[in-house]
């Protein structure tokens, strides 16, 4: 097991280096972690014996992760302009637009910003490798399930207590912790807010079964949902609107998963239903501070709506996903495409279409973004199996995180572009990775409550 702890403190590492160090935005911040996590899965694979390594992944998830890498590098590939044109007419025009000023192409990628696309699939790699290392840990910890969930917990906490500090310590408007921006910042949070959430109940819960409830079950117990109020509070100080929403709902959802299902009849569930509703309803409601609440007033505002641009942005994406509608502009090439169609902002370079949908869409074409949809959505699936099958309540809850971790980040994609971050790339990437493999590592024999440890719980 020396080798999986080192690795998970080594995975661990790189994440921290990559979040500490502005999310990893910056190429030269990314290439430490990306050389940390590349060298990490050469070596636990080269020190891992097959017969301890977790169960292949399914044919499906296997194919659409070795595929979209592969359409990546298509895309920089530099093709035949006959073949350009066939495929991406859009970009045979842009091709030949350069012959007036001496540049004679035989041949061009069907990617309009190469460089970049290249640095996109890295990441798109690093993610991949993450996922895989995430998952042969939680299958190599399988006794102890939320091992690998520990460091995302511990890293969350670390970056709440700076985002606090900058708002009561340093005066500042808003926290955004190590990140550039509040959004991404709390959109890191929320990922990890049901795991923090989830885990007292479990560390509860094993006291029970072990010992009876104890004074120290239940200030770790109380510690931990501290942790989870923490991440909570430096989300709602980040200011960041849709993070504060998003999080609501990430604790509603886990919320229904955990408790609903095993609610014994349809009345039970409905008025459960309706309670956790009316909470989230309530905490929306009473927990915002002044600061919070005037950033809503401005975006129910008329007199300045104007000055939000997502709308527009989203508007003047579809034009360009119509022109390039097979194969996509190029990952990472819609800034450079997107200025053809720019209206509002104008005089603003705009990078991301704040809907990482739109934007992969636009990038990646229908072909590029069924496979990555293919990868997300099934990982998500299989998640949410683990959660409705698993009968071991320590891994079931960490299902039903994982599963709050994914629809947090899922909602809040659709305004933002979170998915572009590398830390939070990586984080969800490490997220799927431990709920891929929980419902398979249940098949692992694990030691029941006896019958008198039962009795005595209740």
């Amino acid at each position: 097991m020396l080798v999986a702890h080192a690795t998970l403190l080594l995975l661990a590492l790189a994440l921290a280096w990559a979040a500490f160090f502005r999310a990893g935005v910056w190429a030269a911040d990314w290439d430490v972690s990306l050389l940390v996590v590349g060298c990490l899965a050469i070596a636990y694979w080269r020190l891992t014996p097959r017969v301890r390594r977790a169960p292949v992944i399914p044919g499906w998830l296997r194919w659409s992760m070795m595929l979209l890498p592969a359409y990546i590098v298509l895309q920089m590939v530099p093709l035949p302009l006959r073949l350009v044109k066939a495929l991406s007419p859009s970009r045979f025009v842009l091709a030949k637009q350069l012959e007036p000023i001496g540049f004679h192409l035989n041949a061009a990628p069907l990617s309009v910003n190469p460089p970049q696309t290249i640095l996109l699939l890295f990441t798109i790699l690093a993610c991949a490798l993450t996922f895989l290392l995430a998952r042969e840990l939680t299958w190599r910890f399988a006794t102890s399930p939320w091992m690998t969930a520990i460091p995302l917990i511990a890293l969350a906490v670390i970056e709440a207590i700076i985002g606090l500090v900058q708002v009561f310590g340093l005066s500042a408007d808003h926290g955004t912790g190590t990140y550039t921006n509040r959004n991404h910042f709390a959109g890191y949070l929320e990922m990890l807010l049901p795991f923090a959430t989830l885990y007292g109940f479990v560390s509860v819960r094993e006291k029970q079964h072990r010992s009876g409830f104890t004074a120290a079950a239940a200030l770790r117990a109380c510690a931990l949902w501290g942790v989870a109020a923490l991440l909570l509070i430096a989300t709602i100080y980040s200011l960041s609107r849709m993070g504060f929403i998003v999080s609501l709902w990430a604790l509603f959802a886990i919320a229904v998963l955990a408790i609903v299902p095993r609610l014994p009849s349809r009345a039970w569930r409905w008025s459960t239903l309706g309670v956790l509703g009316i909470m989230i309803v309530a905490t929306f409601i009473v927990l915002p501070p002044a600061q919070l609440i005037e950033r809503f007033i401005e975006l129910s505002s008329t007199e300045k709506l104007s000055g939000n641009v997502r709308l527009g942005l989203w508007r003047e994406t579809l034009p360009l996903i119509s022109e390039f509608h097979l194969t996509g502009c190029g990952l990472g090439g819609y800034e450079s495409v997107f200025l053809k169609y720019q209206q509002v902002a104008a005089g603003f370079s705009i990078e991301f279409a704040h809907n990482d949908y739109l934007q992969y869409l636009a990038e990646l074409g229908p072909l590029g973004f069924a496979m990555l949809a293919t990868i997300i959505g099934g990982i998500f699936l299989q998640i949410l199996r683990g959660v409705f099958r698993l009968t071991d309540l320590r891994r079931r809850l960490l299902a039903v995180s994982c599963a709050g971790a994914f629809i947090a980040i899922l909602l809040h994609s659709i305004v933002d572009f979170n998915m572009y971050i590398p830390a939070n790339a990586m984080t969800l990437a490490w997220i799927a990775g431990i709920g891929s493999i929980t419902v398979h590592s249940s098949r692992i024999r694990v030691r029941q409550p006896s019958a008198s440890e039962t009795f005595a719980s209740v």
